[in-house]
């Protein structure tokens, strides 16, 4: 039989890994479509789905502004990095950048800021008006350790700037950061060794 706190275990990780494996499944379901925007709804309903006890708002109100957030962070990190590719060109939109910066292309540099800076910092501001959670050292941990990984896996894995690929990267790193933030308690607690009940008698 297993023991109680081995199914604990079980279920904690369950709850921390299947919104990461229901976004990249969704996501390589719907951009073999070319749904691209449904990707977007798709992730703002899914952490609400499985965090709903989490969530500021009601049940609809908790769907509904974490849909907003999520098309909000899209189109803003868009923007943002609209204006940084702008300024860089010295405001001439038709000229196409050329060169490399370590080793990369420097258009898709100017996309990794977007995908891997910009929309997770306004994300992770986005999170903290949907779901209670703490501001504290633990949640700037991770929230520095995600922005840090998205990064590292633009310019490791060349693949990162095809569409299907960096939506995945993006929302399985997300999504894990969210439920790890979110069962931080959880976890400290589930894995904080035990204190040894004998006690030595004089």
């Amino acid at each position: 039989m297993m023991k109680p706190s081995t199914l604990n275990k079980i279920l904690l990780l369950s709850r921390i890994l299947l919104p990461a494996v229901l976004c990249s499944l969704l996501v390589l379901c719907l951009m073999n479509g070319y749904y691209e925007y449904l990707v977007i709804l798709t992730f703002g309903i899914a952490i609400v789905l499985f965090n709903y006890g989490e969530t500021k708002y009601n049940f609809i109100l908790s769907f509904l502004v974490s849909v907003i957030s999520c098309y909000v962070v899209f189109f803003l990190s868009i923007a943002i990095s609209g204006i940084i590719g702008y300024l860089i060109m010295g405001g001439d939109v038709d000229e196409k950048i050329e060169g490399l910066i370590l080793g990369i292309d420097i258009n898709n540099l100017l996309s990794l800021i977007q995908i891997a800076i910009i929309s997770p910092l306004l994300m992770f501001y986005s999170f903290q008006i949907i779901f209670i959670i703490e501001k504290n050292r633990y949640f700037n941990i991770i929230k520095w350790f995600s922005i840090l990984i998205l990064p590292f896996l633009g310019i490791v894995f060349r693949g990162f700037f095809d569409n299907s690929y960096s939506y995945i990267y993006w929302q399985v790193v997300m999504a894990l950061a969210l439920q790890v933030i979110i069962y931080q308690k959880e976890i400290t607690e589930l894995f904080k060794p035990k204190k040894s009940n004998n006690s030595n008698i004089e």
